[in-house]
């Protein structure tokens, strides 16, 4: 009884996902269960080798924030080091793997060092530079993290410390969960041209040269297929309309519905996916929208089919469109298969 009662509850809440903020060279978010991302913006007009540095904190009293650099174009085995202004060494560490991000826990110290500093670069153990990054706008954006979680004017700060103990500290909210109806690795079955002449006329979205049409439904759950329509495109988004078809009475289409809009969807129109993709192996809908063709701004959701309508399950986000390619996530949660 409990479970249907949380479950009731999930499906009545609707997702808002955080809000991003930019200070300077650093873009910082956070997300539903207060987890905190802040990363460093590149300067586009320079030619230097520029790194994203990551700094990630979860909402709990006892999380710790973490550096990651991920993005080092000219990888090396042996410690690297982490300098700032380039005399102080906030910290070394070796990367774990081929495609391993650099990595540091960032205690109080090196906190003090980022938030005098400047710069940072990245140097092997020779000393040779692999990269850098500002940190104009660093402490802005740690002092948002610790408003957003609670922790101004508390021991466990990173910028605004206080004497509040860290059990003053609400704990953050539990990740949503959501029931899901979808079947992961379902069947499909081949549109008629009659069912794509009809999705075309449910949409108002007519097929453009170079744009596939829709050929195939995928199904959800019961005698719920989902069709994905074309519906226009631009030099690297190509947008669809989601129709719910249903085989069991003479293909009656309908729109589908969502909890959160995806991707393009303008006020009072239609929800607009943006190189839109169905997981079977998951059973999710996704939408990925770039703001340019560098991947390096935009926005992209997930989505399970809870029965009636589409609900969100996680969101990144990017407004800067200023070299960074791993998104701010601003909304996460889980799913519960229901039958």
């Amino acid at each position: 009884m409990l479970a249907f009662y949380v479950l009731a509850a999930a499906a009545a809440m609707l997702p808002k996902p955080g809000e991003l903020k930019s200070f300077e060279d650093w873009a910082v978010g956070c997300d539903n269960v207060r987890r905190c991302t802040a990363v460093s913006l590149m300067e586009m007009e320079s030619g230097e080798n520029q790194l994203t540095v990551s700094i990630v904190r979860g909402g709990g009293r006892q999380d710790a924030p973490r550096l990651s650099i991920a993005n080092i174009e000219d990888r090396k085995s042996g410690d690297l080091s982490l300098v700032a202004d380039g005399t102080m060494v906030i910290g070394s560490a070796s990367l774990k793997g081929q495609d391993a991000p650099f990595e540091l826990n960032l205690p109080a110290d090196a906190i003090a060092k980022l938030k005098a500093a400047k710069t940072v670069e990245l140097r092997d153990a020779a000393g040779a530079s692999l990269g850098g990054a500002s940190l104009r706008g660093v402490v802005a954006a740690l002092l948002y993290m610790d408003d957003r979680q609670g922790r101004a004017k508390s021991e466990t700060a990173m910028i605004s410390l206080g004497n509040r103990p860290a059990t003053a500290l609400a704990a953050p909210p539990s990740i949503p969960l959501i029931p899901s109806r979808a079947r992961p690795n379902g069947p499909r079955f081949k549109l008629s041209a009659k069912d794509i002449a009809a999705l075309q006329a449910r949409t108002s979205c007519d097929a453009e040269p170079g744009v596939s049409d829709v050929h195939e439904a995928y199904h959800l759950s019961g005698s719920t297929w989902l069709a994905l329509v074309p519906c226009g495109s631009g030099a690297y988004n190509f947008m669809s309309v989601p129709v719910l078809v249903n085989r069991s009475i003479g293909r009656r289409m309908k729109i589908a519905s969502f909890d959160f809009a995806p991707g393009f969807t303008e006020a009072g129109g239609p929800p607009m996916l943006v190189n839109a993709d169905w997981d079977a192996a998951t059973g999710q809908l996704s939408s990925y929208a770039k703001g340019r063709g560098l991947g390096d701004c935009g926005s992209a959701e997930t989505y399970t089919w809870d029965g009636s309508k589409f609900r969100l399950l996680s969101k990144i986000a990017m407004e800067d469109c200023r070299g960074v390619i791993d998104w701010i996530p601003v909304w996460q949660a889980t799913t519960q298969t229901r039958k």
